[in-house]
């Protein structure tokens, strides 16, 4: 079926051009004009096309897969030499006064007149030069085809590289939150807390919306959603400090029908818990969401405390800003600031 549809779009993109041509050439509208446009440009440049096809669709492919000169002039040459003497057939034996006619002479002796036609061997001479301009044309053709091909692998492999390397990114962001979530939950198991249990049901119902969200750089999460994420978050947070009014979280009450990549956001909110002060109300972490159709804009502020970075310090923030420039090139800006007693991420996201 494409190989049926490639031939026809491909005759009437031929038909195009030869009809064209012939008009930019002549526009005199004449019967005799148009009945040789007509068998020049109609009947023979069909046989043009099909000797055109013939080497796209089976012999030029071919030499491209084996690189084999010899098998390729062996191939040709059958089809050259044939279509030039099919096409002398038609001219010579149906239409003789359209194509071969040349003039005519006066008889010296009888003074009758006689009519002059194209030789075969002038015929084939022109011939030639035609065929051998339909042979560059077809593999102008096919190379051409090929470097589209190409060029639209290329493109495939970029997307798959850049989908590929998201993934990985988001999968390092989701093992570096798990890592300080069970620390949360292991401290409030030491300290004997009853939120363990609140708190171990609110990591699951994290971790299974984690595990929902599909490695597709193309994907994007209802806003909904994502913040339901975020607030359950903070809220096992407030469990593990259990101090509520060290975390504060202002969201608007109505939020555009927007998407957003998933898990984007997190990783602010989960660096300034993890090297912020968050269990004192006075220096409390402040989260700050504002959306609207054109544009959502991030705000996390928190103040910095004196305890040591663990290993893992700084994984979350790199990751997330390499995931921003696969997912929303041009699209974004982020600014962080660092003072030696505060921290501010300021993340603006243009839909």
């Amino acid at each position: 079926m494409h190989n049926i549809k490639q031939f026809f779009l491909l005759l009437l993109l031929w038909m195009a051009i030869v009809y064209g041509m012939e008009l930019m050439i002549t526009a005199n509208p004449k019967y005799l004009v148009l009945r040789y446009s007509n068998i020049n440009n109609g009947f023979f440049g069909l046989l043009n096309f099909l000797q055109f096809y013939i080497y796209v669709r089976w012999i030029i492919p071919l030499f491209i897969k084996e690189r084999h000169w010899r098998k390729l002039l062996w191939q040709l040459l059958p089809v050259f030499i044939g279509f030039i003497l099919l096409k002398y057939f038609f001219a010579r034996w149906i239409f003789a006064k359209d194509i071969l006619y040349t003039g005519y002479r006066l008889d010296r002796i009888t003074h009758s007149r006689i009519d002059l036609y194209t030789t075969f061997g002038e015929y084939v001479v022109n011939a030639l030069w035609k065929g051998i301009i339909i042979v560059l044309m077809a593999f102008a053709y096919q190379f051409f085809m090929l470097w589209l091909q190409e060029d639209r692998r290329r493109a495939q492999l970029q997307q798959q590289k850049a989908q590929a390397e998201s993934g990985f990114l988001k999968m390092q962001l989701n093992s570096h939150f798990l890592i300080n979530s069970l620390n949360s939950i292991y401290s409030l198991a030491l300290m004997g807390a009853p939120e363990v249990v609140t708190a171990n049901k609110t990591l699951t119902a994290l971790l299974a919306y984690m595990v929902e969200q599909p490695s597709d750089i193309d994907y994007r999460s209802p806003m909904k959603e994502e913040i339901c994420y975020l607030q359950d978050f903070v809220q096992l947070q407030r469990l593990r400090t259990g101090c509520d009014e060290c975390i504060l979280f202002s969201v608007p009450a109505l939020l555009p029908e927007k998407n957003i990549a998933p898990l984007l956001l997190v990783p602010f909110v989960e660096n300034a818990f993890k090297h912020g002060i968050t269990n004192q109300p006075e220096k409390a972490v402040t989260i700050t969401l504002q959306c609207d159709a054109q544009r959502l804009v991030f705000r996390v502020h928190n103040f910095k405390g004196n305890y040591h970075k663990d290993k893992t310090g700084g994984i979350g923030l790199n990751n997330v800003r390499k995931r921003l420039q696969l997912i929303y090139p041009g699209q974004h800006q982020l600014d962080i600031t660092e003072t030696e007693q505060e921290y501010y991420c300021n993340l603006v996201v243009n839909w």
